[in-house]
């Protein structure tokens, strides 16, 4: 009997440490739709960006929508919905977006930054009041594609995928359709990495290619990209170069990625279902999903996006229309 005892302490003890199989629901059923409140039903989350101390802003793509879930699984639509699919600027409650992909929260202004794909443009939600925002343009030209730098309101970009505020107050965007990593700053846009061209090199900004860069994430100054084309992490040490992270396994269409306080840098890998941890040292090592597509607890399905946010790596997994959290060993 003592020894039936150890074994089952042993057993508490180990499984929640290889870390795999232990992710939690926070919000969605399973079935696409939308509903807010704490029996939600999303349509394909797909990016992340922490907001107060136990809660997520993230973009509902299908659902046109940016919206908020905290901890306890609660979900509110601040702006957006499937009944607001287009491009309209304005109150919260009549814009309207289409597909937006990146999101951004800077706590200082509370102002949120969209990435709003399809539309081809960067938009911001200003507070105006408990709860209320007013949307705006701050780069791009509305449904308009291209390539473009200089002035922010004449600026061209192709399906910006993903946003990230810098340290010194700027916007750092995935431009995925021109393979460039861009920035905002001071109203002007400037091309960070990537020639325009799809590859691989890496080098100096101005010679550096990307094929499909899906994701970023600050490391400091430098910026970390998931590029899910050619199954690498790139950094750009900005105005200095682009380089590839040296890796102890492999990816497979990595599509998110995220690092916490330790260097340990996380990616939501589509193509095999699975969230991967890569070490300091560069090793790769799954942590949650089954590897194979499921709706069970333990399955991932097309996971999108990770984030390190209040003791947990949140996961927007796309295709069960649901977001996870796993605790941070």
């Amino acid at each position: 009997m003592k020894n039936l005892i150890l074994s089952l302490l042993l057993c508490f003890v180990i499984l929640p440490m290889n870390g795999q199989n232990t992710m939690k629901l926070i919000c969605g059923t399973g079935e696409a739709g939308f509903k807010d409140g704490k029996k939600s039903e999303l349509n394909k989350p797909i990016r992340l960006t922490p907001y107060e101390k136990n809660s997520i802003i993230f973009a509902d793509i299908n659902n046109h929508a940016i919206r908020i879930v905290s901890l306890d699984g609660k979900v509110t639509t601040i702006a957006g919905g499937p009944d607001k699919e287009g491009y309209q600027d304005g109150p919260a409650e009549t814009a309207k977006f289409k597909s937006p992909h990146g999101v951004a929260y800077d706590p200082k202004s509370g102002k949120i930054y969209v990435a709003s794909a399809s539309n081809h443009v960067i938009r911001m939600l200003t507070p105006v009041g408990k709860g209320k925002y007013d949307v705006s343009t701050v780069a791009g030209v509305p449904e308009k594609s291209g390539f473009q730098d200089g002035e922010a309101k004449t600026a061209l970009f192709n399906s910006p995928h993903a946003v990230v505020i810098s340290p010194d107050g700027g916007l750092v965007i995935v431009d995925i359709g021109n393979a460039r990593v861009r920035k905002i700053k001071n109203g002007k846009v400037t091309t960070l990495a990537g020639t325009g061209e799809a590859g691989q090199m890496d080098g100096p900004p101005e010679v550096a290619t990307f094929t499909y860069p899906m994701d970023i994430v600050m490391d400091m100054e430098n910026v970390l990209a998931a590029d899910a084309a050619t199954n690498l992490v790139r950094k750009i040490v900005p105005g200095v170069e682009i380089s590839t992270v040296p890796l102890q396994g492999s990816l497979k269409t990595p599509h998110g990625i995220a690092i916490d306080a330790k260097k340990n840098i996380y990616i939501a890998d589509m193509g095999t279902n699975r969230i991967m941890k890569i070490d300091s040292q560069g090793k790769v090592e799954p942590i949650a999903g089954t590897g194979k597509p499921g709706t069970d607890l333990a399955n991932l399905n097309k996971p999108a996006a990770v984030l390190v946010h209040a003791g947990y790596i949140w996961v927007a997994d796309l295709n069960n229309h649901q977001i996870k959290v796993i605790p941070l060993p």
